[in-house]
């Protein structure tokens, strides 16, 4: 009988490489690609991006302070004077504009009124006790007419300057006596007036326009130009 064990053991031993061969090729293929498949998984997961920030509150720049400046207020205007001699040299006659309104004076040494009212359109219109005063007016001159004392007188003055104008004092006391009195500064240097103290009227004593003052006996007096 011819020997067969090395053979079968041969082919026993490559049977057996076989199997454990296939056996490890199941084995190896069975097993999963650790590294593949977390590539792959990155791979195939979305795109993310990072989250916006939250918003964060922001302090507006705090406005700078404004100041508005309150319009400065314009000055009165200063009188305007204009005096002179009624048309038969009779009398003195002044007026006086401050702004729309006007001041009027006049006086024959004997008898005198004050005069007020207003100004409109170069046209005068005053007034006062049984006294009253029309005119017109320019730059130069006022001409016009006034009644006081019974007694009506056309006239022209012109404007003037100090020392030049008209001058009053009033409430003032002398040996407890009232004093009140106007004075008619001509261009010329005349002085038309009357002054009364208690009552009783007198033609004004002579005014001193450097000082603004009159003497009445002892007593010095300030006097006013009202323009």
């Amino acid at each position: 009988m011819a020997r067969k064990g090395p053979l079968l053991t041969l082919l026993g031993g490559g049977v057996l490489a076989g199997i454990l061969l296939v056996a490890n090729v199941m084995a190896t293929a069975e097993e999963p690609d650790v590294d593949g498949d977390l590539a792959g998984a990155q791979g195939d997961a979305p795109a993310t991006t990072a989250p916006a920030p939250a918003p964060t509150d922001t302090e507006e720049p705090t406005p700078e302070p404004t100041y508005s400046e309150e319009p400065t207020p314009e000055p009165s205007p200063e009188p305007v004077t204009y005096v002179g001699r009624t048309d038969d040299e009779a009398a003195a006659v002044a007026v006086i504009f401050n702004g729309d309104e006007a001041t009027g004076y006049v006086c024959d040494g004997v008898t005198e009124a004050w005069l007020n009212g207003e100004v409109a359109d170069g046209e005068l219109e005053l007034s006062g006790e049984d006294a009253e005063l029309t005119a017109s007016f320019d730059d130069d001159a006022v001409t016009g007419e006034v009644t006081a004392g019974g007694q009506t007188w056309s006239f022209e003055i012109e404007y003037v300057a100090p020392p030049e104008g008209l001058y009053r004092v009033a409430d003032s006391i002398l040996g407890g006596a009232e004093v009140d009195g106007g004075w008619i500064v001509l261009p010329d240097g005349t002085q038309v007036g009357l002054l009364t103290v208690g009552g009783k009227s007198r033609p004004a004593p002579e005014l001193d326009t450097g000082a603004g003052e009159v003497t009445v006996g002892d007593d010095t007096i300030p006097v006013d130009r009202l323009g």
